[in-house]
């Protein structure tokens, strides 16, 4: 049939109704950053997020910790020319928190709420910001962890902040206003017709000044509930809101559904302690064949690898602390090689390592002894084992354990005639040497689409992909530009973009697969600098490293005056 189709239109079950949205509001006085994302399902609540100090890209809880919430949820930036304000003032000009007040009121109109249909989620800063919105505006759910109460002391002692808030001088007057913002909201209703959760913990160094004191305030409120944290696992300020996660989240998915609980005072956590049985339980452990070494930060800089984390006998000696001695073992082709290791500081151990009791393994920490990193000079190419050593003299201990890595990466970096990749899983940290010239496979598109040479700066852009291995993303391999001549090779990394209509004339008949992003070009289109290249003749090739498979394809020739 040859009659006429009507458009296509998108089709809702291919949209993703839950999407996070990111914008900027425009509508007050000053610009508010936020990001959102709708409710699933017929729920009618809002959950307003504050971040506190340091969050990551400027929002808390922005991750994966509220994908399980039904809710609406509406991020917000505290970041206003550079600085943090609390989300209320700039030298006591108190334009960004109209324009804040702005953003969270225009997101209810748009969904059809009511103050009562939102809750207020901070930690830290942001929980003094869920206080001060939640009394100030009358919202009525407040979940507040380990807040300051105390604003206007608590910004002038951080004087960037306290400057871009309190005014240049910071005069004493301002700060009493600010110290004044929550306190006197609670002074004059107590925090009456609201339901709020306190989360706190008298291991948090602020607990004195900040939390206690303030305590009395909440005289009026109905549903006021205290959540104090009294574990091993929490010593400090910054450990109260990730150790109370799930109970936050429990109480923030029951207020969505309308469902108020009511707690009261709750003490959570366990520190109680058997110094007996403690010192019993670990001695056991450091007498096990057991070793903890696990790989925090890694990198490949030229010929050297920089490696650093976490590695040491587990448990404690009821003798003493004993110095340990560390290396790096890289094993692979029937030979290891061996690498000293300096022993640096180690933080939060007590809790990311809690076996039973907490123990703080402050030397628990490996990075290598020179900046520079670990060279692997003189290295075959081969694929290798990465293991790490412990021993302490003084106990009779030497171990060695497979090293493993906090999150998978993978990691491929040119240098000169070799591919050097570093891959890594909660399983096994591996080393691959290999040649960065690979297989000129038949499957193989390339076309060489531009080139130029001018100063001793090589630029190449172009096609390169196999058949049957899709390049559907940004990512899908690695791409090297190499250089190989009589006296030395030279490799560079070359960048990736998405040029459908420069890559799909080049995909056969009958492939269906996608290559979209299979477009290789020199970072920003600038070239690579060849200044400290030996002159001559060269052979140039690119290759493209995915998976476990290495293609190249000859790229023509390059001369170097």
């Amino acid at each position: 049939m040859n009659t006429e189709l009507p458009a296509l239109v998108p089709n809702l079950a291919a949209v993703d109704r839950r999407g996070v949205v990111t914008g900027t509001d425009t509508s007050g006085a000053v610009p508010v950053e936020y990001r959102f994302r709708p409710a699933e399902g017929d729920v009618r609540h809002l959950i307003v997020v504050f971040s506190g100090f340091a969050a990551p890209n400027g929002y808390h809880f922005a991750g994966k910790s509220l994908n399980g919430l039904r809710a609406n949820v509406l991020w917000i930036r505290d970041e206003f020319d550079g600085h943090y304000s609390y989300y209320m003032c700039r030298s006591m000009n108190f334009d960004i928190e109209a324009s804040v007040l702005g953003l969270i009121q225009n997101t209810m109109g748009q969904l059809g709420l009511g103050p009562e249909q939102v809750s207020l989620l901070g930690v830290s800063k942001g929980g003094s910001a869920a206080l001060y919105y939640g009394l100030k505006y009358g919202f009525r759910n407040i979940v507040t962890v380990v807040p300051q109460f105390l604003v206007g002391s608590y910004v002038r002692d951080r004087a960037e902040t306290g400057r871009y808030m309190l005014g240049p001088d910071m005069p004493q007057a301002h700060v009493d206003m600010l110290d004044g913002a929550i306190p006197e909201l609670l002074k004059s209703y107590g925090g009456q017709g609201h339901n709020i959760y306190l989360f706190t913990s008298e291991a948090d160094e602020q607990y004195e000044t900040e939390i206690s004191p303030h305590l009395q305030l909440f005289w009026a409120c109905d549903n006021f509930n205290l959540i104090r944290t009294n574990s091993q696992l929490v010593r400090q300020h910054g450990e109260v809101s990730g150790y109370n996660l799930p109970l936050v989240l429990g109480m923030l998915s029951a207020l969505s559904d309308g469902a108020v609980p009511r707690l009261g005072f709750v003490e959570n956590g366990d520190a109680r302690v058997d110094p007996y049985e403690r010192q019993r339980y670990l001695a056991e452990l450091r007498a096990s064949e057991a070793l903890t070494a696990v790989l925090n930060k890694q990198d490949i800089r030229g010929n050297n690898l920089l490696l650093s984390g976490h590695a040491f006998v587990p448990g404690e000696s009821p003798h003493g602390e004993f110095p340990t001695v560390k290396s790096l073992v890289v094993e692979g082709g029937g030979k290891h090689f061996e690498f000293p290791l300096a022993t640096t500081e180690a933080k939060h151990t007590y809790s990311l390592y809690f076996d039973r009791y907490a123990r703080d393994y402050t030397d628990g920490g490996f990075e290598p002894e020179a900046k520079t990193g670990i060279s692997m000079a003189g290295m075959p190419g081969g694929v290798y084992e990465l293991s790490v050593r412990v021993s302490s003299p003084a106990e009779g201990i030497d171990r060695r354990t497979k090293l493993v890595a906090r999150r998978p990466f993978d990691i491929r970096r040119p240098f000169g005639g070799l591919e050097i990749s570093l891959i890594g899983d909660e399983q096994r940290v591996r080393l691959v040497r290999r040649p960065v010239l690979g297989h000129f496979s038949q499957e193989t598109a390339f076309s060489l689409e531009k080139s130029w040479l001018k100063d001793r700066v090589l630029h190449v852009e172009g096609v390169f992909f196999v058949h049957g291995i899709e390049a559907a993303a940004h990512g899908h391999a690695n791409y090297y530009l190499v250089l190989r001549g009589a006296q030395a090779t030279y490799s560079f990394r070359l960048g990736m973009s998405r040029k459908p209509l420069a890559v799909r004339p080049h995909v056969r008949r009958g492939d269906f697969g996608s290559y979209d992003f299979a477009y290789f070009a020199t970072s920003g289109y600038k070239g690579v600098a060849l200044t400290n290249a030996i002159a001559g003749d060269y052979e140039a090739y690119i290759s493209m490293s995915t998976g476990g498979s290495l293609f190249s394809a000859s790229a023509g020739a390059v001369t170097l005056p």
